[in-house]
């Protein structure tokens, strides 16, 4: 049989159902075409794996963890004293999670010390207004980085997962990073690199391994990007 290929009436179907869909989801791309579908899977399979090697007993913070699975995923795999905060409320109540609903640079109720520190995904937004109810602050992303080692005990750990490729800001979405970055300079800088991970994905084909220096030619837009995923620790 010969192969069969998409008629143009059927190409711009699905064409008209992924706008639809995209307006549904209030902006954001629909998971059938969005070449971003797939990124959290890695990344939050990189923090597991990470987290996966410390003793339970530690207290982990996850930052920016509004809507996502990661927190009570943190709290499944055996750790006991897990927190989340994000600038919006939790949709979920868990047992042994404690949820707070606020800055991370400001909110009183943070406990001064955390074992573990988690940004998955969640840097890049901090001080971008438009999304997720951030205010414009150019630094802020690096203020909070500066906030999460000080809060680190010597042998603490920091988690970090952000989008990576050539430097820039796309407002509101996100920023894209790289070791040239102010922000991996600081936590190169600052902390030892334990573990490092780089993903891309091509226009057609899935998410895959790389090398850094692929993922830091990627070059990014609103809804693609490549993948920097870190380990850091605290010098003892």
């Amino acid at each position: 049989m010969s192969k069969r290929t998409k008629s143009p009436f059927v190409l711009r179907a699905a064409k008209r159902v992924d706008q639809r869909l995209h307006r549904f989801f209030s902006g954001r791309t629909s998971p059938l075409l969005n070449p971003l579908c797939g990124d959290r899977c890695i990344e939050f399979a990189f923090v597991i794996e990470q987290l996966s090697q410390f003793d339970r007993s530690r207290s982990v913070l996850d930052v920016g963890c509004c809507g996502s699975p990661l927190t009570t995923a943190i709290k499944a795999i055996g750790f006991q004293n897990v927190h989340g905060i994000d600038l919006l409320p939790s949709p979920v109540e868990y047992p042994g999670i404690k949820f707070l609903c606020g800055d991370f640079l400001t909110d009183a109720e943070l406990t001064p010390h955390y074992d573990i520190v988690v940004f998955c995904s969640s840097i890049e937004h901090f001080g971008l207004a438009g999304r997720y109810g951030s205010q414009d602050s150019s630094e802020y992303d690096l203020r909070a980085l500066r906030k999460a080692i000080d809060m680190l005990p010597a042998g603490g750990i920091l988690v970090l997962t952000v989008p990576y490729g050539v430097e820039q800001t796309i407002a509101p979405w996100h920023r894209v990073y790289n070791k040239n970055s102010n922000l991996l300079k600081h936590a190169f800088t600052d902390l030892v690199l334990k573990t490092e991970s780089f993903y891309a994905r091509s226009v057609q084909g899935p998410w895959a391994p790389c090398t850094e220096a692929n993922a830091a030619r990627v070059v990014p837009t609103a809804d693609s990007y490549a993948l920097g995923m870190f380990c850091f620790a605290r010098p003892e």
